[in-house]
């Protein structure tokens, strides 16, 4: 990777540059010990004074992948040298916990980057519930997954919900917090943690809505927790509206994710396309009798 003092910047430490774009200083001290750091096309291994205009270039360290990989298939949205976009399927973890070795979706990335020789242990950036579909990032390095973390990933959900919505479109202000008794469920809670989402109505039929959802904060359930506050719960969602009339999971989607590069500032996207079996309750809500009247 390479990047470059502005021609209009005072002269910096390289240490305190590399800081300034997320390089933490654990991983500076391991560039300058494996001779990975370069200014200029010369190899440095001290922290000396940048002058404008100084090219700063280094190489990412290989990593030993610690996973037990799981030879599976893997939906690739889009792949480079710093990342990897994969869409989701229902019903997969993104992780294992613990010792756990259920299949999981960073398993199934493992494989990947074993057979296609790539030294470098799995990072997923974002993580979706084991029902939610759609976009999770993983960093290729542990530097890129520092430097990823340090800016804001934009979330953007499709979802299907029960109810014919009043209000369109607006902002869902209410705060979530642990439900008493439970290590799993959420619910509102003004003394819990702020929780703000965007939300946009795109469709209805025969009771059933198609929603776009963008996430402020990143609560846990917090889109689910919402819906069902609001008297607009999930289909499918086991925990908050367990009837699976409709879908056999919570039918929320991760459609879109994106980001500032880590090393231009350009914005980056990735969009996962609406899963089948959420189609299929559109297709099966449009074609009902009651939908054609």
């Amino acid at each position: 990777m390479e990047l470059r003092l502005s021609p209009a910047s005072l002269p910096q430490r390289l240490k305190s540059f590399l800081r300034d774009q997320g390089i933490s200083g654990t991983y500076w001290k391991a560039l300058k010990a494996a001779g990975a750091l370069q200014v200029n096309g010369e190899i440095i291994q001290r922290d000396l004074l940048l002058q404008p205009g100084d090219r700063v270039s280094w190489t990412f360290l290989p990593e030993p992948c610690t996973l037990e990989p799981e030879e599976a298939p893997l939906s690739i949205l889009e792949e480079t040298e710093l990342y990897l976009a994969v869409d989701k399927p229902a019903g997969l973890v993104t992780h294992n916990a613990g010792k756990e070795r259920t299949p999981a979706l960073s398993r199934r990335v493992a494989w990947y980057f074993q057979t296609h020789h790539i030294s470098s242990a799995v990072h997923p950036v974002s993580r979706l519930d084991r029902e939610t579909s759609g976009v999770v990032l993983f960093a290729k390095n542990a530097c890129l997954h520092h430097m990823l973390s340090r800016n804001r990933l934009e979330k953007t959900y499709l979802a299907l919900t029960l109810g014919h919505w009043e209000q369109p479109a607006g902002i869902l202000d209410w705060p979530i917090g642990r439900r008493p008794g439970s290590i799993v469920e959420r619910q509102v809670d003004p003394d819990g943690q702020p929780a703000r989402t965007r939300y946009q109505v795109l469709g209805e039929k025969e009771g059933l809505s198609l929603v776009r959802f963008q996430l402020e904060t990143g609560r846990t359930h917090q889109i689910r927790v919402h819906m069902q506050y609001l008297g607009y719960p999930l289909i499918g969602d086991y925990l908050y509206n367990p009837d699976m009339t409709h879908i056999s999971r919570q039918a929320l989607h991760s459609h879109r994710l994106s980001f500032p590069h880590p090393m231009t500032g350009e914005s980056v996207e990735f969009t996962a396309p609406l899963p089948e079996d959420m189609q299929e309750v559109l297709r099966v809500t449009s074609s009902s009798p009651a939908s054609k009247e």
